[in-house]
């Protein structure tokens, strides 16, 4: 056999052999670990080892009164937020235990068969992906305590993003995922096996090219995804205090490229 038609065909063997990036399989993403959620149980059954072997000091800095948020919005946005982690204000607890109970039209994946308040349903409904729009995005603004004021976390979220808002002339659709799900008041990042979740929708982020903004926590996300300090599509903001999503906070580039993803 002529030795270029050798060449030819193991070359065209080669190809047949090759994943193309849209052939690619995404990686497995773990079962939901947040599942068990309600107000009468906080922390995901896989992480309450970790938690529980914690000492009383560094437990006690956990708020575990209130609910988790380890992400808000569509995994299937085309933008990807990178948080710290949800902090905390002595108001978040009166949210606890304000309003009435909500009945389910069937009994719900923690077993139970109502919710025992708004607070309690639009927290659960985003973390089961029930209700895959961003909580703290919506209007009007549902979660409220009992002198009706709204939850905090409306304002802080709004407030960062309503320059790319009008920037975009549209509602806009991202997916938030904090670094450390529970609530504190300062910073605090170790890891927890639900993490893997997570980390699953962030790869196969990276893997479909979405763009990624890096808010908080730039170190530990560094060490904890392979590959992201490199992204091409990472988008870095200059000031990880005041994380703002505005021009003024990025790269003209960078603010550019997040506009028109989300337009």
């Amino acid at each position: 056999m002529c030795s270029c038609l050798l060449i030819l065909q193991i070359r065209k063997t080669n190809c047949k052999n090759m994943k193309s990036p849209q052939n690619m399989k995404s990686p497995k993403i773990m079962k939901n670990p947040w599942l068990n959620i309600s107000l009468s149980d906080t922390v995901a059954n896989c992480d309450k080892s970790v938690i529980n072997s914690l000492t009383t000091a560094v437990k006690s800095k956990i708020v575990l009164d209130t609910l988790p948020e380890p992400y808000h919005g569509d995994p299937e946005a085309k933008v990807y937020l990178l948080n710290g982690n949800p902090g905390h204000s002595e108001k978040d607890l009166t949210f606890v235990g304000c309003g009435n109970a909500i009945q389910a039209a069937s009994v719900l994946p923690n077993g139970k068969n109502a919710f025992s308040n708004i607070y309690e349903k639009e927290i659960c409904e985003e973390l089961w992906h029930v209700n895959k729009e961003f909580i703290w995005l919506r209007d009007p603004e549902t979660v409220v305590n009992a002198i009706d004021e709204s939850h905090l976390g409306y304002k802080w979220w709004k407030d960062r993003v309503r320059k790319l808002k009008k920037a975009c002339d549209r509602e806009i659709s991202v997916f938030c995922i904090e670094c450390f799900p529970y609530h504190t008041k300062h910073k605090m990042a170790f890891d927890l096996p639900s993490d893997k979740y997570v980390d699953d929708f962030i790869y196969r982020a990276m893997e479909e090219e979405k763009v990624i903004v890096l808010m908080r926590s730039r170190r530990e996300w560094f060490a904890r995804i392979k590959g992201l300090e490199n992204y091409s599509n990472l988008i870095l903001l200059n000031s990880c205090q005041n994380v703002s999503l505005s021009p003024g906070n990025m790269t003209k580039s960078d603010w550019e490229k997040l506009v028109k993803t989300l337009k």
